[in-house]
């Protein structure tokens, strides 16, 4: 069982060993006790001699209790990778490589390679989940400064583009999309949008701006309300979605210092990750070990190159 609300000493003394966060991960990964993944027979036994493996009493199949999980493959002990992900759970700024691997006293390269792969693991529990109701909407544009201006450029130019989303409710902020796209044509916004808002039933509002390509968001079946709004008057009445994009450039600035174009999807995971689980901070560590548990194992190659980023990046 994973400790609630506990503090950072009491949390490290329960899992300051790599049988206990063995033990955590069995259960979260088998709560009603072990089915092998092979004959599905639900009795097996661990290796006295390879701690992290189970045999099945049936077919005698053996299986890591680490397989599949973000933990797989992965050298850095156990405890470590818990530690980790109790400092990034509750630094509500979040927390960057160099002092992940200042706190955790390893390289600088070993604590980005378990931020990133904890980074998917949030954006995996988020993947499925649509929003409803009263949905603000609109189109950021991230990269820091430039001085497109001095050459004639569009301010845009060599930024990229994220699509925000975000639920409102009684004025108050509900979950939050943020999804980088390559361009922001009609039919982009089309298929991106009807993947993250709920079609059963249709009928949700879309408050936007009046710029075109927005009108082909109303052939999704929800309302659209198109309004011209100037910059100020967006910040009150699509005042969620303002906060969202100024608090997410914050979060980069305050943590990270600068944009990473190849990354910026999973660091937009995080800051969605810790928006939407905002009202569960006793929670939020025992939430992020399951989705670790849970995610399936990231390779090598897939954290070093996001192919949903290709265009973007």
């Amino acid at each position: 069982m994973i400790l609630l609300n506990s503090s950072m000493h009491v949390f490290l003394r329960a899992y300051d060993s790599e049988e206990a966060c063995i033990n955590a991960i069995f259960n979260i990964k088998w709560p009603r006790g072990f089915r092998c993944p092979d004959c599905s027979h639900d009795d097996g036994y661990r290796l006295s001699t390879r701690p992290r493996v189970v045999q099945c009493a049936c077919c005698r199949k053996q299986t890591s209790i680490t397989a599949d999980t973000i933990f797989e493959d992965s050298r850095m002990p156990l405890a470590l990778w818990f530690m980790a992900i109790y400092l990034v759970a509750n630094d509500k700024g979040g927390i960057n490589a160099l002092n992940l691997a200042i706190k955790l006293r390893v390289r600088r390269t070993t604590a980005h390679r378990v931020l990133q792969k904890i980074r998917f693991a949030m954006g995996g529990r988020d993947e499925n989940m649509t929003l409803a109701g009263y949905i603000e909407l609109d189109e950021a544009f991230l990269g820091g400064r430039s001085a497109t201006k001095s050459k004639g450029l569009s301010p845009f130019h060599d930024k990229v583009a994220v699509l925000v989303m975000v639920e409102s409710e009684n004025m108050a902020a509900g979950n939050l999309v943020m999804k980088v796209i390559p361009d922001t044509k009609m039919e982009t916004l089309q298929e991106a949008v009807s993947k993250k808002i709920d079609d059963d039933p249709p009928g949700h509002i879309i408050r936007t701006d009046a710029l075109s390509r927005h009108h082909g968001l109303r052939t999704l079946g929800h309302h659209v309300n198109m309004t011209v709004m100037t910059k100020e008057e967006l910040n009150t009445k699509m005042a969620c979605l303002s906060l969202a994009i100024t608090h997410a450039r914050r979060f980069f600035k305050g943590t990270y210092h600068h944009y990473c174009r190849l990354h910026i999807q999973n660091y937009l995971d995080e800051f969605c990750y810790r928006w939407n689980r905002r009202h569960l901070k006793k929670q939020l560590t025992s939430h992020l070990i399951t989705a670790c548990v849970l995610h399936p194992a990231v390779s090598a190659k897939v954290l070093k190159f996001r192919p949903a980023l290709s265009i973007a990046a």
